[in-house]
């Protein structure tokens, strides 16, 4: 079962190619040296920021531990703080609505994460609704992966985050405007859900050919 540990943060203005440089060189070679697996990076184009965010997958939330409240984590952390603002870290684990396979490198993608806290004494009726009409309606839309559902243990701002993944930006249109989106998620919004928010983002270059991934 993957778990995923995520950062994400503000370059500092006129910071750019020190961070850069930080960032590629030093940075995520040594984060992957400690035992994280990088899968992703990301820059939000629609919503709420910081803008830049990391994904690195771990198999357990021990192992998330060890490597957070490390020394040389807090160092290489620390080092980040020279050229970024807004830091934050969140921690996510997999609620099991979702069938999925293992948690792979997210190349060349678009996602459309949906973020929300369930009402109180819905659990049972949401997880009905979820698993049974939700979740099968989304996935027969042919464009659309529904990558994972996620519980947060850790950080953030919602208690689930929902994540889409599409391969071309033009198809989160095509998501937003079909007539099962709109039904079901108004569904989800009105009788489950509060605090309700979304977000796109896509795959940044620097992770498209990384060289410390095949260290």
């Amino acid at each position: 079962m993957s778990l995923l540990f995520a950062q994400y943060w503000d370059v500092i203005e006129e910071k750019e190619d020190e961070y850069a440089g930080y960032f590629n060189d030093t940075y995520l070679p040594a984060i992957a040296a400690l035992g994280f697996v990088p899968v992703g990076g990301y820059y939000v184009e629609i919503g709420f920021g910081p803008r830049t965010i990391v994904v690195f997958s771990s198999e357990s939330l021990d192992e998330i531990s060890r490597i957070i409240t490390g020394g040389d984590f807090r160092g290489l952390t620390l080092g980040l703080k020279k050229f970024v603002a807004n830091l934050n870290n969140l921690v996510l684990e997999p609620q099991g609505t979702v069938k999925t396979g293992k948690y792979g490198v997210q190349r060349s993608v678009w996602k459309f994460n949906q973020y929300y806290n369930l009402k109180p004494e819905v659990k049972e009726e949401y997880e009905r609704f979820f698993v049974d009409e939700y979740i099968p309606k989304m996935e027969k839309i042919s464009f659309v992966k529904v990558t994972n559902c996620w519980n947060v243990i850790l950080g953030g701002f919602s208690d689930i985050v929902l994540e889409f993944t599409f391969r071309e930006p033009e198809d989160i249109g095509r998501l937003v405007r079909n007539e099962d989106y709109l039904l079901y998620t108004g569904r989800l919004k009105r009788e489950y859900v509060t605090n309700y928010t979304n977000r796109v983002f896509r795959s940044t270059q620097w992770f498209r050919e990384p060289k410390w991934f095949r260290l």
